[in-house]
C-alpha cells in the first residue's frame, strides 16, 4: 500500500494542503455521514417493523418535506462557501459575521416555512396523493405535522454543522452527528419499539432529536469554535455579507425547489404502484444511501478544500483538487460496492419486507450500486466544485434538466408505460447520473467558471 499512499501525497499535496491533513478531514467526513446514513437506515427498519402502511407514509411524506428543508438547508450551504471563502482570505471578522448570519437566517426562513407546512399539510397529501387510501393519508398527515415541528431546531443545527465543516473542523461535525443520530436512535426505540406509537414515535424522537442537537451545537458554535461569537451575532446581519450569503443561497433554494418539485412528480406516478412496491422503493433509497457515505464525504471534502483555494485566489489549485477528487472518489465507490455488495441479504434482515418485496428492493439496489463508480462522481463533485466558485446558475440547470430527462420523464415510461414497475425508476436515476456526468465535465474544461462571482 506504500505506492498507493506515495501517489496520492503526490497528487494531492500542494501549498495549502497536504494529504495528511485531507485524509485525516475525509476519514471523519467519511465517519461523519456513515453515522448519518446507518441511523437513517436503522430508523426506516424501525418504522417498517409498524407495517407496509406506515413505512409507505413515511415515504410519501419524505418528498414534500424535502421540498421545504431544502430551502434553508441551500441557506446553510451557500453560507458555508462564504464561510469557507473568508478563511481561504485569511479575514477572520469576515468568517465571524459570515458565521453568525448563516444561523440567523436559517433559523428565521426555517420558522416561517414550518408554520405554513403545519398548516398546508392535510391539503397537500390529498392533492399530490389523491387515490390513496385514508390510513395512508391519516399517517402521512400526522408525521408531516411532526417533521414540520423538528424543522425549526434542525435548521440551527445543519447551519453550524455546516459552518464547521467549511472550516475543515470535521472532528466537530462528526461530534455533532453522533450525537443528534445517538439521540435520534435512542428515542425511536423507545417510542417505537418499546413503547408502540408507530408513526407517532418516529416523528416525536425527531424533534426531541433535533432540539438536543440544536442546544449543543449552539453551546459548540459560541465556547469551541475560535471565533469569540456572542449570542447578538445570531441577529447582527451585515448587508454585503447578507447579499453574499442569498446571492449563492437562492440559486441553490430555487434549484432544490425545481429538483423536488420533479421529484414530486415521480411520486404522483409511484403512487399508482402498489403499497409494497412504494415500500421497496423508500428502503432501497435508504440502503444506497449508505453505499454513498464515502462519496457524500469527498463531496463535502471538495466544497470545503475548493471553496477555501477559491477564496484564497488559487484557481488552478480549485480546479485540481476538483479533478483529483473525482478519481479518487472512482476508485472509493468500487471499493464501497466491493465490500458493501455482498452484505446486501444481511442488511435486508433489518427490514420486514415481503418476500415479493425483497426481490424488489436486491433489484433496484442492483442497478443503482454497479452504476455508481462509473458516473457518481463525475455528476456530483463537480456540481459542488462549480457552486463554490459562484456558478450556481449551470449547476442547477444541469441538475434539474437531468432530473427532469431521467426520474421524471424516462422513469415515467419505463416504470408506468412499459410496466417495469420500481427497476424502472432506477434505470432512470443510472442515466440521470450519466446525463450531469457529461454536462458538468464539459463545463469544467473551460475557465470561465473559476472566474465568475456569486450570482
Amino acid at each position: 500500500m506504500h505506492w498507493l499512499n506515495d501517489r496520492l501525497e503526490a497528487r494531492l499535496t500542494t501549498d495549502q494542503f497536504s494529504y495528511g491533513e485531507l485524509r485525516k478531514m475525509f476519514v471523519t467526513l467519511t465517519l461523519d455521514q456513515f453515522f448519518i446514513c446507518f441511523i437513517s437506515l436503522i430508523s426506516t427498519a424501525l418504522v417498517s417493523s409498524v407495517g407496509e402502511a406506515a413505512i409507505a407514509a413515511v415515504s410519501m411524506v419524505g418528498t414534500v418535506n424535502s421540498m421545504v428543508s431544502l430551502v434553508f438547508m441551500s441557506l446553510a450551504t451557500g453560507g458555508a462557501i462564504v464561510v469557507a471563502r473568508a478563511k481561504g482570505s485569511g479575514n477572520q471578522g469576515e468568517v465571524r459575521r459570515v458565521m453568525g448570519e448563516v444561523v440567523g437566517l436559517c433559523g428565521a426562513v426555517s420558522i416561517f416555512l414550518s408554520a405554513a407546512l403545519i398548516l398546508l399539510s392535510e391539503p397537500l397529501i390529498r392533492l399530490i396523493y389523491p387515490q390513496v387510501e385514508p390510513l395512508l393519508v391519516e399517517y402521512a398527515v400526522r408525521y408531516m405535522r411532526m417533521m414540520a415541528l423538528s424543522f425549526i431546531p434542525f435548521s440551527v443545527f445543519n447551519a453550524i454543522f455546516n459552518i464547521f465543516r467549511s472550516l475543515g473542523d470535521t472532528r466537530s461535525s462528526l461530534l455533532l452527528t453522533i450525537v443528534i443520530n445517538v439521540a435520534h436512535l435512542i428515542l425511536s426505540l423507545i417510542f417505537i419499539n418499546f413503547l408502540g406509537m408507530g408513526v407517532n414515535g418516529s416523528g416525536l424522537s425527531y424533534i426531541i432529536a433535533r432540539t438536543l442537537g440544536m442546544g449543543l451545537a449552539v453551546f459548540w458554535l459560541l465556547r469551541h469554535s475560535g471565533y469569540h461569537l456572542a449570542p447578538r451575532d445570531f441577529f447582527r446581519f451585515t448587508p454585503s455579507v447578507t447579499k453574499e450569503i442569498i446571492g449563492l443561497g437562492a440559486p441553490l433554494t430555487v434549484e432544490a425547489l425545481m429538483t423536488q418539485g420533479g421529484m414530486l412528480l415521480v411520486q404522483v406516478y409511484l403512487a399508482t404502484l402498489t403499497t409494497t412496491d412504494l415500500a421497496a422503493h423508500a428502503v432501497s433509497n435508504s440502503m444506497l444511501n449508505l453505499y454513498c457515505t464515502s462519496a457524500n464525504a469527498l463531496t463535502a471534502l471538495a466544497s470545503t478544500v475548493c471553496g477555501q483555494c477559491y477564496g484564497a485566489r488559487r484557481y488552478d489549485l480549485t480546479k485540481h483538487y476538483c479533478y483529483s477528487l473525482i478519481r479518487v472518489g472512482r476508485f472509493v465507490l468500487l471499493g464501497t460496492v466491493i465490500i458493501l455488495y455482498p452484505l446486501t441479504p444481511l442488511l435486508l434482515k433489518l427490514y420486514h419486507a415481503t418476500e415479493q418485496g425483497t426481490a424488489i428492493i436486491y433489484t433496484a439496489l442492483s442497478i443503482g450500486v454497479f452504476s455508481m463508480p462509473l458516473f457518481w462522481c463525475d455528476g456530483n463533485i463537480p456540481s459542488m466544485v462549480l457552486r463554490t466558485a459562484g456558478d450556481t446558475v449551470y449547476a442547477g440547470m444541469v441538475s434539474v434538466g437531468a432530473l427532469l430527462l431521467g426520474r421524471c420523464l424516462l422513469g415515467y415510461v419505463l416504470t408506468v408505460v412499459v410496466g417495469l414497475g420500481v427497476p424502472g425508476i432506477w434505470i432512470a436515476l443510472v442515466f440521470e447520473w450519466a446525463a450531469r456526468s457529461v454536462a458538468l465535465r464539459l463545463r469544467l474544461r473551460g475557465d470561465q467558471w473559476l472566474h465568475k462571482k456569486a450570482a
